[in-house]
């Protein structure tokens, strides 16, 4: 998108907003975005700020919060790559293809252009951690985004990995990530919240996404165990902040926390099934 100037868009929201702060900028199409709570922050070309206006997304935006829009200054877009470095956690390097690999760690590159998902966000590492304490088995990615958790997974030895999303442009861009480090993960479209939706079985489920998907998810392994179906034997849920891991783990019926890491606002939650 060279040559395209953009809006740099602040979006300020009180923390009972966050779910549907994120559902609002996914409605926009946005991969991804950064956030430092309270406020999440995200580039659009002015022609798609056009577009958002006369959707009327523009004054849903303001509806949930302090909504601030203004040019983005040229040249933004290598203080973007100046910002993503690699960063490791349970052993893995995630990084971005302009940085060196780290020795005696996993390599995982992660071009994702201006989204969410080079693996500096906290859930994400705080995921990768939970991961790495885990025996290598069957995984499924739910809510893989860029793909990082389930590339990182396939580097630790995890197989076969499943990952899947409901947005095609980030299945398009984990597709290009996985080319990138010559890893074939397991990638389909499904929407996580059709309960109907069949899934493939996975022995672990990762999810780091928001609380609606993940109660979601809940209710599906949760009716799922309590049928005698298969259901997988341990879950790790990130994206959750720490008001809503209550929610979390009630909508795992059948389920018992193994551990809950916090970092900051946000938490981890390793779930295993009850015998």
């Amino acid at each position: 998108m060279t040559g395209a100037s953009f809006k740099r868009c602040t979006l300020e929201i009180a923390a009972d907003r966050y779910d549907e702060a994120v559902a609002a900028l996914l409605d926009l199409g946005l991969v991804g975005w950064q956030e430092r709570l309270p406020v999440l922050t995200f580039w659009l070309t002015d022609d798609a700020y056009a577009a958002a206006e006369g959707s009327g997304a523009v004054v849903a935006l303001r509806e949930l919060g302090h909504f601030f829009v203004e040019p983005e200054a040229s040249g933004w877009e290598d203080q973007w790559r100046r910002f993503h470095r690699p960063v490791t956690a349970g052993g893995v390097t995630v990084r971005p293809p302009w940085a060196e690999p780290r020795p005696g760690t996993l390599d995982v590159i992660i071009d994702i252009g201006m989204a969410f998902g080079t693996g500096s966000h906290t859930t994400t590492r705080q995921a990768l951690t939970a991961l790495a304490g885990l025996p290598r088995t069957s995984l499924l990615d739910a809510g893989t985004g860029t793909g990082v958790l389930a590339l990182a997974a396939m580097r630790l030895g995890f197989a076969p990995v499943f990952a899947c999303d409901n947005d095609p442009a980030a299945l398009a861009i984990a597709e290009e990530n996985a080319r990138r480090n010559g890893l074939r993960p397991l990638l389909f479209g499904a929407d996580v919240t059709v309960a109907d939706l069949e899934l493939p079985q996975a022995d672990i489920v990762v999810a780091n996404i928001a609380l609606g998907p993940i109660t979601a998810l809940g209710a599906r392994y949760a009716a799922a165990r309590a049928a005698g179906q298969a259901h997988p034997r341990t879950v790790v849920l990130a994206g959750l902040l720490d008001e809503q891991v209550a929610p979390a783990l009630a909508a795992f019926a059948g389920y018992r926390r193994q551990r809950v890491e916090l970092e900051g606002e946000w938490a981890c939650v390793v779930l295993e099934a009850a015998p």
